[in-house]
């Protein structure tokens, strides 16, 4: 009985360590399993971690936007004005957008220079600020009836001394006779939206005559990009004499001296 009683007991044991065993076995194998996964993971967050962000765009602060015209420029194109300091447009963040507006009267009817000037900034890590600056200047663009950026729409950031010579002659004939306004047949109608070139980065003018309504007035845009900034300018004429029709050239040259001005503001 004794013997018998050892031999069971020899049994019991030799059973319980194979369990033990068995039991060290299975969480072996879980560990490695466990180890793998974290690896993976590793991994997949240091893949995450490569994609490297987009740079910042390259301005940072934004010019006062009544003192980028100058006084000389705004007496020509507003010769009757009352108030050249301008009024500042009512902003949430000034770090991302300014204004200004000046007006003005002529023996023929008011004028109006207004100035938008806005930093974009991108909240996507992949897209780069100069990059969100470019989208939103193309949906102008496109909204003008042009294409989107292209190599035709790109241009040095300086304008050529031609262009300047000529945009500043322009404008000196229209200050001696800035209250005068053509009636000819190349003013009677809106000159087709056109890329311009030596302005900023990339650069188009619309022209919109209005004849509806009390009144006639003539709508001159200049919108331009420089880097992550872009900048709108409006140079308006409305006449109450619905048989006068405000000067297209004359507009055309006093917004394009005013937002070479502006663009001037950023080295």
């Amino acid at each position: 009985m004794q013997r018998s009683g050892g031999s069971t007991a020899r049994g019991l044991l030799a059973a319980a360590c194979s369990a033990v065993l068995a039991v060290a076995a299975l969480a072996g194998c879980s560990g490695g399993s466990g180890t793998n996964n974290a690896g993976a993971d590793s991994k997949q967050a240091g893949s995450t971690a490569s994609v490297s962000a987009a740079p910042p765009g390259k301005y940072r602060v934004l010019p006062e936007p009544c003192g980028s015209v100058g006084q000389n420029t705004l007496k020509a194109l507003l010769p009757e004005s009352s108030d050249y300091a301008g009024q500042a447009t009512l902003t949430f963040d000034t770090d991302r957008r300014v204004g200004c507006n000046w007006s003005g009267k002529t023996d023929r009817g008011t004028r109006n220079l207004s100035i938008d000037i806005e930093r974009a900034v991108s909240y996507d890590p992949t897209v780069s600020d100069e990059d969100e600056a470019r989208q939103q200047y193309d949906k102008e663009a496109v909204a003008a009836g042009l294409p989107a950026s292209s190599p035709s729409a790109s241009s040095s950031a300086t304008a050529s001394p031609t262009a300047s010579a000529s945009a500043s002659a322009s404008l000196s004939a229209a200050a001696t006779a800035s209250t005068s306004v053509s009636t000819s047949a190349s003013d009677s109608a809106a000159p087709a939206p056109r890329v311009l070139s030596g302005l900023g980065n990339s650069a188009f003018l619309n022209d919109v005559l209005t004849t509806k309504d009390s009144g006639v007035h003539r709508d001159v845009t200049v919108v331009f990009r420089k880097a992550n900034v872009l900048v709108t300018l409006v140079f308006s004429q409305w006449s109450t004499d619905n048989s006068v029709t405000p000067g297209s050239q004359e507009l055309q040259d006093g917004a394009r001296k005013a937002a070479g001005e502006i663009a001037g503001q950023f080295s």
